[in-house]
């Protein structure tokens, strides 16, 4: 149990650390945008233990472990990380409708396709193709996203269907102004989203040495963290701030800020010196001794799995290393599925002991477990005011998992195998694919009957539900409960 429950921060490291900063440097070297390369290359690297969690359980376990974790995730991001980013935001989250429109409606699309497959407990390469072929749809719309969010909101009317008061002016260091502007390190998200969070998001790495408490106040950061937020969207949208340094009131999806940017001063907000966070965030990674005995703690217990990686991985951030990206990529990989593979062993036995099929370990502990650090991260970016970006980014990485991360192993298994179907049979697992669905719907009808504002009743609501669904899958999974469908 102890060995499965390191796996999961070993596996947050390595992508993190590694793979994610490999997968960056070879959009740069292809010059690919921001958006497509959110889509595809990034949302592989967030993603990739639930997808080696699916090819494990294709062709090593021969179960519908990886399924169950794909499903289970995708509830775990929809309710319980969204419900918690709302429980423990300081105020009200406001958030933008296109992106979660955008996504939710390609994620609605794939999972009926899914739930479609499933209906005679078996998917045959054509079917595997048509998952694969959703997911390449939603990349190119990537592409054209910006065009299509003018479009559609200069026929609504609106920017945002509620909107939002004009936040206050904040004095901006002309040196912060500057960071600004540099080119961001993207990460999981599909989306603009993906840009907003490489500006915010830290590392599990950073998390664990850094802060063990992610609902902490940093007050110096707040003030930051929302210009970032409206610079990033600024960003997505390629347009560019006037003479004198205010936000067009123009701009889609974003609200009415004025920044006025003035040189730091000495004992004025903004300009006072403190630790800048975003500076660490493309930092090397680094084995210095910390300074404070729980830091120290903290450095020991996760050595055993940085050591390693450490010394067998060029790091791609530093610029001597920057040319060895293949090998760090396919370095990176490989640690990947041996730690994947490691975890669902482990996840195994201990599922034999307690007498827990591998389905229930895939949709409860394994989706938890694999999901923590966009947890962490996400209730930190929430504690900023940022709705946009932890709920955005918790609906387009399901995207990932539901059109690549399940059909792209069985298209491999169906190639090596004469094109024979894969066989996905499991009590509840189709009722589990049904309910995610219906929660889903339940989501975004009730973000946007409150008018795009999540509440903490709101929040608690989701928070409750999702213990709800696993309650019920694992009742359908142990056939206590019987599932109403018959397939």
């Amino acid at each position: 149990m102890f060995g499965m429950l390191y796996m999961f921060i070993a596996l947050a490291i390595v992508c993190d650390e590694f793979f994610v900063p490999a997968l960056t440097v070879i959009t740069e070297k292809l010059e690919i945008s921001d958006d497509v390369a959110g889509a595809t290359f990034m949302a592989a690297g967030g993603s990739a233990p639930e997808l080696f969690t699916s090819v494990i359980g294709v062709f090593v376990s021969h179960s519908n472990v990886g399924i169950g974790t794909i499903v289970g995730s995708a509830v775990f991001n929809i309710l319980f990380v969204i419900g918690m980013c709302a429980l423990f935001s300081k105020e009200v989250l406001n958030l933008t409708w296109w992106p979660l429109f955008r996504d939710v409606s390609f994620y609605i699309v794939g999972l009926l396709m899914l739930i479609y497959f499933f209906l005679d407990n078996q998917i045959t390469v054509w079917e595997s193709i048509g998952l694969l072929t959703c997911y390449t749809c939603y990349v190119t719309f990537m592409k054209f996203n910006s065009k299509v969010e003018l479009v559609m909101k200069t026929l609504l009317g609106s920017n945002q269907v509620d909107e939002l008061e004009p936040a206050p002016k904040v004095n901006v260091p002309a040196d912060d102004e500057n960071k600004l502007t540099a080119k961001p390190r993207l990460q999981r998200e599909g989306s603009c989203a993906s840009l907003h969070n490489s500006l915010m998001r830290n590392s599990i790495f950073q998390l664990m040495i850094h802060t063990l408490d992610p609902l902490s106040d940093e007050g110096h950061f707040k003030e930051k963290a929302s210009i970032l937020h409206k610079m990033a969207k600024q960003k997505c949208k390629d347009e560019a701030t006037n003479a004198n340094g205010i936000v067009d009131k123009n701009i889609p999806n974003s609200t009415n800020v004025a920044v006025e940017v003035t040189p730091p001063m000495n004992g004025v907000a903004g300009g006072e010196e403190g630790p800048d966070e975003e500076e660490d965030e493309d930092q090397p990674l680094s084995l210095a001794w910390p300074d404070t005995l729980r830091k120290q703690i903290t450095y020991l217990f996760i050595l055993p799995i940085v050591l390693p990686l450490w010394i067998t991985l060029p790091d791609v951030r530093r610029e001597t290393s920057e040319k060895f990206f293949p090998i760090t990529f396919l370095g990176a990989i490989s640690w990947i599925a041996f730690f994947s593979y490691l975890m669902v062993w482990w996840a195994h036995q201990v599922g034999e002991t307690f007498w827990i099929t591998e389905e229930i370990m895939g949709l409860t502990i394994l989706a938890a477990g694999t999901s923590i650090p966009d947890l962490i991260t996400s209730v930190i970016v929430a504690r900023k005011g940022l709705g946009d970006m932890a709920v955005s980014s918790s609906v387009g990485s399901n995207i990932f998992d539901i059109t690549v991360g399940l059909p792209f192993p069985w298209l491999i298994y169906n190639i090596l195998n004469d094109f024979k179907p894969v066989e996905v049979s499991s009590n509840g697992l189709f009722c589990a694919i049904v309910l995610l669905f219906l929660m889903l719907l339940f989501v975004i009808i009730s973000i946007a009957s409150c008018k795009w504002r999540m509440s903490k009743l709101l929040g608690f609501f989701m928070f409750v539900l999702y213990f709800v669904f696993l309650i019920i899958s694992v009742m359908l999974e142990d056939k206590i409960i019987t599932c109403p469908v018959t397939i």
